[in-house]
């Protein structure tokens, strides 16, 4: 019996709430933080995204008008903070700020809902991957807006994407049954 409660007693978590960010009207769909922690970023039902400054638990306003008009299901920071990209219920549309500028840039070029995003790791955090309804996973430049490689063929939807630690590599999680990942590289 010692040992299960010295097992549950481990089992204890050890984070507690330290902030509440209020503000969305809607559920809140997808949330990434900014490389230095002190900001994060969320998307909503309410058709926003919203940055957030974690020391005053306040939105930073001007920093709103990345998504507009749509549902916004997916959010990335790039790992040096340059770059903010959502993706939205509009079919195809793929958005990226770049946060010093706040240079906006669409990218088109799904015919269906994109369900998931990620922005590489590599050295320049420069390329963005999609994954869609459309059952296709793409890679986009975000420097230059160029689709880059793909489109990449999945059975089904795209549920997830995932670029290596190297960028070398893009994993792409199709929900058919006894189907994992594909990989690319």
């Amino acid at each position: 019996m010692a040992s299960t409660l010295t097992k549950a007693a481990g089992m204890k978590s050890i984070l507690t709430p330290s902030i509440t960010l209020k503000g969305h009207g809607d559920w809140i769909e997808s949330i990434s933080y900014f490389p230095d922690g002190q900001r994060m970023i969320s998307g909503s039902g309410d058709k926003t995204a919203r940055q957030w400054d974690l020391k005053t638990g306040k939105e930073i306003e001007k920093a709103r008008a990345v998504c507009k008009d749509e549902v916004v299901w997916e959010v990335a920071v790039s790992r040096n903070g340059r770059w903010v990209a959502t993706a939205g219920d509009r079919p195809g549309e793929l958005k990226a700020c770049e946060v010093e500028t706040g240079i906006m840039k669409t990218f088109k070029g799904h015919s269906r809902e994109i369900s998931c995003i990620d922005i590489s790791v590599d050295r320049d955090n420069t390329l963005l991957a999609s994954g869609s309804d459309d059952q296709t996973a793409q890679i986009w430049n975000l420097d230059t807006g160029k689709l880059v490689a793909g489109p990449f063929k999945s059975e089904d939807w795209v549920g997830a994407v995932r670029f290596s630690t190297d960028s070398k590599k893009l994993a792409v999680k199709s929900p058919v049954h006894g189907r994992v990942m594909h990989n690319y590289g």
